[in-house]
């Protein structure tokens, strides 16, 4: 008889809702946290991912960064693979089939954009997660940031030709992404 407590992960499967054309937040994760997204070679992976289930339009991904434990993405899921389906996909991919020695933690976070809500302020805390993480300097790029198109944001406009991240978006992500989005 185990002390640990029994995962229930099966029961984040329920309700979940899987819509052609839905926008996604997800965040997945490695067993443990283990920073195996650190090895370049393994982040590559993931955003090689990344862009072949783009490329091939089972999802239009819009903002997505590798961290060294995890990875958050935003996409809107494309007509042919279910959500899972796609979550099964992009991690098959990022292990190259099963041929590396890590895994993924079985399950992740997923989130359907209800209609009231933006995809700048998911594209704004993706963006920022590095650097309010203490991983990238504010006058650095993340090397892992993803963003296909960057006109379907406001945020990077505001970077202009200087590439360094004003230290008041270090603040509440969800308020700074609102005063951007408002010109305040």
């Amino acid at each position: 008889m185990s002390l640990l407590p029994l995962r229930k992960t099966h029961h984040l499967r329920r309700g979940r809702v899987s819509l052609p054309g839905g926008r996604y937040f997800l965040t997945l994760c490695t067993p443990a946290r283990q920073p195996v997204f650190a090895q370049e070679s393994e982040a590559r992976r993931v955003t090689t991912a990344l862009h072949v289930t783009h490329a091939v339009g089972d999802i239009d991904l819009l903002a997505a960064t590798v961290m060294p434990d995890h990875v958050h993405l935003l996409f809107i899921l494309g007509q042919r693979l279910t959500l899972g389906q796609v979550m099964a996909k992009l991690k098959n991919l990022a292990r190259d089939g099963g041929k590396v020695s890590w895994r993924w933690q079985e399950d992740g976070f997923e989130h359907h954009l209800r209609p009231h809500e933006t995809t700048e302020d998911y594209g704004f805390y993706i963006f920022m997660n590095p650097y309010r993480a203490g991983l990238c300097a504010l006058d650095a790029t993340w090397p892992w940031w993803i963003c296909p198109d960057e006109k379907r944001f406001v945020f990077p406009a505001h970077l202009g030709a200087r590439v360094s991240v004003p230290v008041e978006w270090l603040g509440d992500a969800a308020e700074v992404a609102a005063n951007i989005a408002t010109g305040e």
